[in-house]
């Protein structure tokens, strides 16, 4: 999916009159209180189930009080809200404390003077707890409260401290794969968490088993115990062993170790994908940003036969193993520094499932049909299947299959340049072929130390754009690009270029470079791998341009909520490209109702606008969904973009990013305000 990078700017910000302050304020104040009163939600745990089953998840986050549903996109997925836990505060704690001291003290007295039988402890206790005003809920939170308190390693987070309980329905013919999970409450809609949908079977780490000390309680519960959970370098607790395939659900707590255990047959070829990071993209108050997972696998002796921290450039790893004999085998996941927190979210897919490792050619013309050749395992011999690209352009995402299951997704440029495949023999600057831009060329570096060559005639004296696709769609290829004129002289160099349109990318690898062509028009061009590497998966696309400015937009937040008949606030991101500076348009797209945006730009030479959105007067029914375009002129031609939903998040306490989503929702209700319990 295409992502934006936003980083911070100052804002020009024009004057209000003097008459107008005080009714500004009051408005722009009230539609800040409504938004920071909107939930807001960090994980969903487990974070996804398998089609045609029902489950219960936790949704943890902050602002949860009166849940009244979720909006998952995609259709198949019901969800129905049982329970909201609050932790109360600490005067509330000190309430609950006291009163179990008072308890405590009865009991006591009760067993001194013989009063009660030792088999009628237990139902004394239960009536002491009822006198006390105390429930088990009551006793969890006070449990909980000293338990964080108590453990160095826990990190406390306000921002994920409510949870809600909800349960799931995933329909039979339910799509498979992500989707965006929305919860709604009394005070409105919140942000989206991603959720996926499976195919194989699901199984999740035991829950921990709370005991309570009811009446030798002194300050924190017996430590809560998970079955197939061990300490760093302790001897595991292994689960019984499971069938393969399956996905795993877990989460980390500080220290913690996951062990499982599933038994294969030799010579089976096993993939097991883990997804942390592509849960939680990021995390604002964590370092590096998101959950680091590490996997292993063992065997019945306990020896490690395969590890792994990451896949290529991606933090969660991969395993590939094949099985060298029958028996049972034990996975075990952590953190790679043994961090951990309710919101450190893993899911595991294990088994002879079918993986993609690359595809080319690595994207098509928009609308165009064409067979792409599928690079990976278990691919069931589809290695080569039929495709049409999508008519909007952009990155996207494809997938193999083999008879039963479907791959790992991967991505796949869409463009609406005319296409060209490398022609060989291109070693070199002499006996290439011409190309003309406009033009996107697919080629590949098919081994260590190899470089291509393109000689490019275009329009002299005019600026000449030349970008690599290859690691923002899954290639390996670290691409450095130079320009010569036709005399061999260099005249532009790019090893990284960071590409503000890539939001899910920490590692800016694919070059970029823009430069003004010589007075001949000819330019020779050389893609090559900066650590000297190469091989079948190596591709790219070089996207070939002359004399077009360009510009892209997103648009946070991607979830709103108004009051009938007021406004909503959203931002407008610009992304400007090769020299364009001018004025930006806003409209709302399609006939969208009583929804209207009036006289909204962006200035010229500016990277946002703030707009806003004004509603109906009467509340929708269910959340709407809104399409934002802008339009400008570049170069005497008018040009029309779509804006992009988009979330606004930080990483690692300072880095912001913006995260395409699935859609810009609108919910227009009056917030229902309920008394603190």
């Amino acid at each position: 999916m295409p992502a934006t990078t936003h980083c911070c700017s100052s804002r020009r910000r024009g004057r209000l009159r003097p008459g107008a302050v005080t009714l500004a304020a009051l408005v722009i104040s009230a539609a800040i209180a409504h938004a920071q009163r909107a939930p807001r939600i960090g994980y969903i745990y487990p974070a996804g189930g398998q089609q045609g089953t029902t489950f219960e998840v936790a949704v943890g986050g902050q602002f949860l009080d009166d849940p009244l549903g979720a909006v998952v996109s995609g259709g198949g997925v019901e969800v129905e809200i049982l329970e909201h836990d609050k932790p109360p505060p600490q005067q509330a704690i000190n309430d609950i404390r006291e009163k179990l001291r008072e308890m405590q003290s009865k009991m006591r007295a009760l067993r001194k003077g013989g009063e009660i039988a030792e088999a009628e402890v237990l139902p004394a206790i239960r009536r002491l707890l009822r006198e006390a005003g105390l429930t088990e809920k009551d006793l969890r939170h006070l449990a909980e409260f000293d338990r964080k308190r108590n453990d160095p390693k826990q990190q406390l987070n306000t921002q994920i401290s409510e949870t809600v309980r909800a349960r799931v329905t995933v329909s039979t013919n339910a799509e498979p794969g992500i989707r965006y999970w929305r919860l709604r409450t009394s005070r409105g809609l919140g942000n989206p968490m991603r959720f996926f949908v499976g195919q194989q079977p699901e199984i999740r780490e035991a829950e921990p088993e709370w005991e309570f000390d009811f009446e030798h309680y002194g300050g924190g519960a017996t430590s809560p115990k998970k079955k197939g959970r061990a300490e760093p370098f302790a001897s595991a607790p292994l689960t019984a062993p499971v069938s393969l395939p399956v996905t795993i659900n877990g989460r980390i707590l500080p220290g913690e170790v996951d062990a499982f255990t599933f038994h294969a047959k030799k010579g089976e070829q096993i993939v097991l994908a883990v997804q942390a990071r592509n849960l939680i993209p990021y995390l604002p108050d964590a370092v590096p940003g998101w959950f680091q997972s590490v996997v292993s696998v063992r065997d019945a002796s306990g020896r490690e036969v395969a590890y792994s921290d990451g896949y290529r450039f991606d933090p969660d790893p991969v395993l590939f193993y094949k099985i060298p004999d029958d028996g049972d085998y034990h996975i075990r996941v952590h953190d790679s520094i043994y961090r951990g927190r309710e919101d450190f979210v893993y899911r595991i897919s294990v088994g002879e499932l079918p993986f993609l490792t690359g595809i080319s050619p690595l994207g098509a013309k928009a609308g165009s049909s064409l067979d792409i050749t599928f690079q990976g395992g278990n691919l069931g011999g589809k290695n080569r299947q039929p495709y049409v690209a999508p008519i909007r352009t952009g990155i996207t995402l494809v997938q193999a299959a083999n008879d039963k299951w479907r791959s790992n997704s991967i991505p796949f440029h869409v463009d609406d340049l005319p296409e060209e495949t490398e022609r060989e023999p291109n070693n070199g600057p002499v006996g290439t072929s011409e190309l003309k831009p406009p033009v996107i060329v697919n080629g590949r570096i098919d081994a260590p130390g190899d470089a291509d060559f393109y000689r490019i005639k275009g329009l002299g004296n005019k600026p000449m754009v030349f970008e690599i696709f290859a690691r923002r769609l899954g290639s390996p290829l670290d691409s450095n690009l130079t320009v010569f004129d036709a005399g061999g002289r260099q005249i532009a160099f790019n090893d990284d270029h960071e590409d503000p349109a890539s939001g899910l990318t920490t590692h800016h690898a694919d070059s970029r470079v823009s430069v003004k062509a010589p007075n001949t028009g000819i330019c020779i061009v050389r893609v090559a791998d900066t650590q000297n590497q190469g091989g079948p998966g190596n591709g790219y696309r070089l996207r070939i341009t002359q004399g077009r400015p360009a510009f892209a937009l997103r648009v946070t937040p991607s979830s709103l909520n108004a009051r009938p008949g007021g406004t909503a606030r959203l931002t407008v991101h610009v992304v400007r490209l090769d020299g364009f500076e001018g004025e930006i348009a806003l409209r709302l797209k399609g006939n969208p109702g009583y929804f209207e945006i009036k006289n909204a730009r962006v200035p010229a030479g500016q990277d946002h606008a703030d707009i806003s959105l004004g509603v109906p007067a009467a509340e929708t029914e269910a959340p709407v969904v809104l399409g934002i375009e802008g339009s400008a002129v570049v170069d005497g031609d008018p040009v029309v973009v779509d804006a992009v939903p988009a979330e606004d998040m930080m990483q690692a306490f300072i880095y912001r990013h913006l995260v395409p989503v699935d859609a810009l929702l609108v919910e227009v209700r009056t917030p229902t305000e309920k008394p603190a319990r």
